[in-house]
């Protein structure tokens, strides 16, 4: 126990020390400018932490720009402030002003940029036309050749580009807890939106499509103490879904998203006999029936509605219903008489804050479960306060599990009540 319990709390403790940052927020100029040498533009240094930075400002800034004349880099310099350090105060803004020193060649229209290091957001603004130059005026020609049209001005990374389809799923933790030996169960999750979002008011068969997903969630128990230390069981779940919000009243504080579609879970085991466990071990004594195979899979078509309130200072409450219908379950038939056909889970908090929830499933003659998570921000734990000096990333939880079916290979089976501790980094 003690050294794999130490070992898996050097692996995901310190990964949660951050440090406090600084966030860089470019602003497009109010309205059309030259675009040439001496145009400013203003970069926010924004500390949303509350520990004091100072950031290293660059002598010379480098930007990349697009504009209908095709592409480039210019060169800028901070103007104010003069020196090369910027002190940032906790939960403030420093002003940084920049001058380009280059002009951007075109005829008018408008031009997209973004710094490239330090790396920044992309602005949009208008460039006044610049007269023509002639040609014994001009050393060298400014023509550049035309870009692909329709994405001329798009200077997306690929990060950026990525963020806008992957996302939050399912949440995403790693706890630790005790029953009859140490045990970690863990859980990775997010969801891929194929299309780009849209404009409203579009016909059914283009929004239909703009709302459909894909996403992946894996759970897994990991069994600490046995020999080769194995992962018990885990469970796959693809999915494929239509999700689509809407706002019930003008003030924004109503939600009700509306979410259907249909999900394969399996533990990814082909087959075989039952494995043979110790009697002391992670797993319970159960008088339950055991299956001949340790393969357990099923396939389900679901409609899932969540009604979201918001109140003062982003305090919420949810409640979401899951209803289920199976097919293709020939490896666990009788699981509807553990899971049921509808799950609830019910949720409040604050979006920054301590936030709590309660998932129950299954039937009301005890052939079900119940999970509570409890998660604050790590760094309000007064015992990290005093031993991390820089802001800790994440969220603590604490979980608490009774019931049956922890895991998919176990859903017929119910053991002891199981409570963890853990690091919950998307809720």
């Amino acid at each position: 126990m003690p050294r794999s319990f130490a070992l898996l709390l050097l692996l995901f403790v310190p990964g949660g020390v951050l440090q406090a940052r600084i966030d860089l927020l470019l602003v497009p100029p109010a309205g059309a400018v030259a675009a040439g040498p001496g145009t400013e533009l203003t970069l926010y240094l924004n500390n949303p932490t509350e520990l004091a930075e100072t950031m290293h400002l660059p002598r010379e800034w480098f930007a990349s720009y697009a504009s209908e004349r095709g592409q480039g880099r210019v060169r800028l310099v901070a103007s104010s402030p003069a020196e090369t350090e910027c002190a940032v105060p906790p939960m403030s803004r420093r002003t940084v002003v920049l001058q380009l020193l280059d002009p951007i060649p075109g005829a008018g229209g408008f031009v997209s940029l973004r710094l490239t290091d330090p790396a920044t957001n992309a602005i949009m603004f208008e460039v006044l036309p610049i007269e023509p130059v002639t040609a014994r005026n001009s050393a060298t020609p400014s023509h550049r050749p035309p870009l692909v049209p329709g994405r001329h001005l798009d200077l997306t990374s690929d990060l950026e580009a990525m963020r806008r389809h992957i996302s939050g799923y399912d949440p995403i933790y790693f706890a630790v807890g005790w029953r009859e030996r140490f045990n970690a169960r863990f859980q990775f999750s997010f969801k891929y939106r194929v299309f780009e979002s849209g404009p409203p008011a579009e016909s059914w068969a283009r929004q239909a499509a703009r709302d459909f997903y894909f996403a992946y969630t894996q759970t897994t128990i990991w069994d600490l103490e046995t020999f080769s230390k194995p992962f018990y069981d885990s469970s796959y779940k693809p999915t494929a879904f239509l999700l689509r919000t809407l706002v019930l009243d003008p003030e924004r504080t109503w939600r009700l998203t509306l979410q259907a579609g249909a999900q394969h879970e399996s533990n990814g085991k082909g087959g075989g006999a039952t494995p043979v466990y110790p009697d002391s071990g992670l797993l319970s004594p159960t008088n339950a029936q055991r299956h001949a195979s340790d393969t357990r899979s099923l396939n389900t078509l679901y409609l899932a509605p969540k009604l979201r309130w918001t109140g003062d200072n982003d305090f919420f409450v949810e409640a979401r219903a899951h209803a289920s219908v199976y097919f293709q379950n020939d490896e666990n038939p009788d699981i509807h008489r553990y899971r049921g056909y509808v799950d609830l889970l019910l949720r409040a908090g604050y979006d920054r804050g301590i936030q709590a929830s309660l998932q129950a499933r299954g039937k009301v003659d005890g052939h079900g479960s119940i999970e509570l998570n409890f998660t604050w921000p790590a760094i309000q734990t007064p015992l990290l306060k005093l031993i991390i000096l820089r802001t800790f990333g994440g969220y603590a939880q604490v979980q608490y599990f009774n019931g049956y079916g922890e895991s998919l290979l176990d859903y017929d089976v119910r053991r002891k009540d199981q409570l963890r501790f853990g690091l919950m980094i998307t809720r």
